[in-house]
């Protein structure tokens, strides 16, 4: 063969493989560009701040959680059990009506002493006391106790 002549391509065949090799690399970095948005790990500033949150979040749930029982604990000794007995009746006679209360009550200072009105005035709300009041009748409480956890003798109240 001689020197000067040169083998001649196929121009089509040679550009359609130019084509097809752009068109397959075009689509491998887009694969290439999908695959690490989508799998790429996400910035771990981000988490890091979401571990924190949570983390305080479970913190504040497990004060809240402990928070009854400090009350309980710390108070426990200023709850105390209230039993007492009310009569309801009219001046030089024998009481028309006699009664026995319970009920709770708790120290919210020295000397004061805080419980519910159906304790502190039981005759409050009764029928029978109300009927008895309307004709003239005065209640009045005779005994009222208030029992301490620890302590063996009840505080007059």
């Amino acid at each position: 063969m001689p020197d000067n002549i040169q083998p001649e391509e196929e121009p089509v065949s040679t550009a359609w493989q130019r084509l097809v090799q752009g068109v397959l690399g075009v689509f491998l970095l887009m694969g290439t560009g999908f695959m690490g948005y989508y799998y790429w790990p996400p910035p771990t500033d981000k988490l890091h701040e979401q571990v924190q949150e949570l983390s305080q979040q479970v913190d504040q749930l497990k004060q809240e959680q402990a928070m009854p029982a400090m009350v309980l604990n710390r108070y426990r000794n200023s709850i105390c059990y209230i039993f007492g007995v009310y009569q309801v009746g009219f001046a030089q006679q024998r009481p028309a009506l006699r009664a026995r209360i319970s009920g709770t009550g708790f120290v919210v200072a020295d000397g004061l002493l805080a419980t519910n009105r159906h304790v502190a005035e039981p005759w409050y709300g009764d029928p029978e006391s109300a009927v008895l009041i309307r004709k003239g009748a005065t209640p009045r409480l005779e005994k009222l106790l208030a029992f301490f956890p620890g302590f063996p003798t009840p505080v007059d109240i």
